[in-house]
Formats: C-alpha cells, structure tokens, sequence
C-alpha cells in the first residue's frame, strides 16, 4: 500500500501550516493559555472561515466539506506541530461524529451547519472523578428518556468543557450506555476550569444537579462509544506525530549549534543516537497513524485495531522524543521561556489521554482475543 498526499491534500497541509505560524507561533501560546477560554477564539474564526477545518467532517449536505478522516489527520498534525490551542479536536472528535453517527435527522440538521460555520463548539463528557475512560468508568445515570431526560453527578477531565456550546454526556440507561445532548449554559450546570499539565488543551470539571438534557439515538452497548473513542485515538495520534515532528527538529537544530570542548553536541555519539531514534519514533508513529486515518475513513474492518495501535505507538514515541528534546537542551530546556517544556507537557498529559499507553494495549489484545 502506498501512502502518499495528493496535491490538494499537500497543498491543505501547506497552507494550514502558513497559516498557523503566521497566527499562532509557538511563542504566542504562553499568552493565549492565560486567557479564561484556554484558546484564541479569533484564530478559531479564521480556521473556520479560511481553512474550513469545523466543516471537515461534516457532510456537504449539511453545509460541511465532506472530507474524510484523512483531511482531519493532516490538520491535526499540522496544530500538534504547532501546539495551537484550539477546540478542533473536541469539537470534530466528541462533537461531529457522535451527532453524525448517532443524531437524528432533526439533530444533524439543526447542529452540523453551526458546527461547520465555527459558530458553535462541542464537546463529550465521559470520564468521571476516577479518571477510567472505559464503561466501569461510567456511573452517572439517565433519569428519563427521549427529550425528557435529566443527568444528575459529575464528569471530569472534560476537554473545553468550560467553553463548549453544546456538551455530549455519556450516561447508563439501564444496562445500556446513551448519550445526551446538554446546552453549556443549562440550569444545574456548574463548569469549573481545571489547571491540567498541558496547559494548551484546557480541561473542566462539570457538575450536574438534574440537568435537562435530550437523547442522541436510542440508548446501546459500548460500542457505540467506543467507535467515538477510536476517532478520537487517532487524530489525538496525529496530534502527537506533528508535536513530536516539531519537538525532534527542534533539538537537532540546537544539538548543531550548542558547542562543547570545542565541538558541536551533535556530534556526539550519545546525542547522534538519540536523535536518530527520534526519527524512528516519528516515522514509526506516522505510518501507523496514516493507516488508521485511511482504515477509518475507508470503514475498513481492521480500523478499531489500527486506531489502538496509533495512538499507543505515537504516545510512547512522543514520551521518548519531547523528554530527549528536553535532554539535548540542558538546563534550559526545562524553563518555562523555552518551548521544548510546553512538548513535555502535552505529551505527559496526552500519554494518559483516552486511557493510558498500558490500558491502551491491554485493550489491543482484548479485541484480539489474545
């Protein structure tokens, strides 16, 4: 199988990689995680009116692009290169593909165009305080049902769950899993900021005290959750595979020009090799991310498989790769004014992100049945 860009694809790449240096250098992300959002809402509006990227996913019949998940892996690799502070990933991952998959008719018309205009943000509520983003995980219950449903309890770890307009929950119906639609600003809602390691994917913790919330599809088993899940693994692996692209250049460049005993650090064997792993890391993490892209988008049998493996490849080659660019860098690398640090973090936070490597495994071979 060959795995190669088309033009238009390359030239997508090409322009949302302009387009984010030019708007959103790493610099400027210090200043934009301080903000209550958490992200440049300005920058969002551009990505929606010039690059598209909320319309993706979102079939053309509902105002979108029609494009697959190999379009939406370009761009998030492009913003994980970048780091870019941005609601894309909840809003694509937890938002357009639970309400595509799962929505009514009356729902997709009435929440995919404001999506696909960058008018309104999404996200999915799953964890609770124990952090097990598996079905034990879950233990908030639906009281009710169709549009007369309320959610009482708490969902943590809720990526922009303090910004997002519309926030998909997961609950237990019976022996059964459904998922709700609930308004941001709904009454009994409290949504509290959490200060998380990776400052550039803002998290909350959400407090539900009979809140009115409307059914997406009839309730039923993991699964339907589950493929959300292995959406969201593999643009999160693409995320990863551009952020420790970036991180790698980022310490041969130093690694050519920081002198010790008169030689340039990269000529030593110690860092030389480092940073050649690096290369393995990052080659090995596209190509396993390229593929679960093309399987989902393809509706290929293997994609719930390829997904895992993307994900657990690439959060274990970024650990490895951000923690030596932090190495190569000495001393500095650990300041908060050098941008090797803010790689670290997300790549910390984003190893345990959906479930840990571990867990991420574990689950491999249960759907192996090894």
């Amino acid at each position: 199988m060959q795995f190669e860009l088309s033009d238009e694809q390359l030239e997508f790449q090409k322009s949302l990689r302009r387009m984010i240096s030019d708007r959103s250098p790493v610099k400027s992300v210090r200043e934009v995680v301080k903000t209550e959002a958490g992200w440049d809402e300005g920058l969002w509006q551009q990505f929606a009116e010039q690059a598209g990227l909320p319309a993706l996913l979102v079939p053309e019949e509902y105002d979108g692009a029609g494009a697959t998940l190999v379009e939406v892996m370009i761009a998030m690799e492009e913003i994980g290169r970048g780091i870019v502070p941005s609601p894309f990933f909840a809003t694509t991952a937890f938002g357009v593909v639970p309400i595509l998959t799962f929505g009514s008719e009356a729902q997709k018309q009435e929440l995919l165009p404001s999506i696909a205009a960058g008018e309104i943000t999404v996200t999915t509520a799953l964890t609770e305080p124990s952090g097990n983003w598996g079905p034990d995980g879950v233990e908030m219950v639906a009281a009710g049902s169709g549009d007369s449903v309320t959610l009482t309890g708490t969902k943590s770890f809720v990526i922009d769950g303090h910004t997002a307009d519309k926030i998909i929950v997961v609950a237990k119906s019976g022996d059964q899993y459904g998922l709700y639609i609930v308004d941001g600003d709904a009454s009994g809602l409290t949504r509290t900021k959490q200060t998380t390691l990776d400052l550039t994917r803002p998290m909350a913790t959400l407090e539900f005290a009979g809140v009115s919330a409307t059914a997406l599809g009839e309730p039923g088993s993991w699964d339907r959750v589950s493929h959300v899940l292995d959406v969201a693994a593999t643009l999160l692996a693409a995320e990863m595979v551009g952020a420790m692209e970036a991180s790698m250049t980022m310490a041969v460049e130093y690694a050519k020009v920081r002198n010790q005993f008169s030689r340039a650090i990269g000529s030593f064997q110690g860092i030389k090799h480092r940073l050649s792993e690096m290369a393995v890391e990052v080659d090995t993490a596209r190509a396993a991310t390229w593929y679960a892209a093309y399987a989902g988008a393809e509706g290929l049998d293997d994609f719930p498989t390829a997904a895992l493996v993307a994900k657990a490849t690439a959060a274990a080659g970024f650990a490895f790769t951000a923690s030596w660019t932090v190495q190569v860098h000495g001393g500095i690398g650990f300041t908060w004014d050098h941008d090797a640090q803010l790689y670290y973090r997300k790549a910390k936070s984003t190893e345990l992100l959906l479930g840990s490597t571990t867990d991420t495994w574990l689950e491999l071979a249960d759907r192996l049945g090894v």
